[in-house]
């Protein structure tokens, strides 16, 4: 079977999110210039090193990380979903300089469309053998 473009994209996009992340962290440590308390800086690393994995996972075509992607993916969504109905906010420990509005709406389209995608049959049929 031909390998589905979409895995690929998908698994590279993971990947250079967490390292952009990653690197964005370690050099705002070296530069001193990190504003994030310990506890944030601490997530913000493993969601990073989480990235990587998944997307080195699903370019292997992993069922593990296929299945945290689905999970983390339907989690963001819903995280979006009770922030644009103001039932949950954010303290601004998690902020970048992109207004929290793009990121927002940036973030909900991509995990709808990775939930989309990793949910037809010829892409499942990839990960579970």
């Amino acid at each position: 079977m031909k390998p589905l473009k979409g895995i690929l994209i998908f698994g590279l996009i993971e990947i250079a999110i967490g390292i952009i992340t990653l690197v964005a962290v370690l050099i705002s440590l070296i530069l001193k210039i990190s504003a994030k308390p310990p506890n944030v800086l601490l997530f913000v690393i493993a969601t990073s090193i989480i990235s990587l994995w998944l997307g080195r996972g699903i370019i292997r075509r992993d069922i593990h990380a296929y299945h945290m992607l689905l999970f983390f993916s339907g989690a963001e969504i819903l995280s979006k979903i009770l922030i644009f109905s103001k039932i949950i906010t954010l303290h601004g420990a998690l902020e970048t300089s992109i207004p929290d509005s793009i990121k927002n709406v940036i973030s909900l389209i991509y995990h709808i469309l990775i939930l989309v995608y990793f949910n037809f049959e010829e892409v499942k049929k990839e990960f579970i053998k």
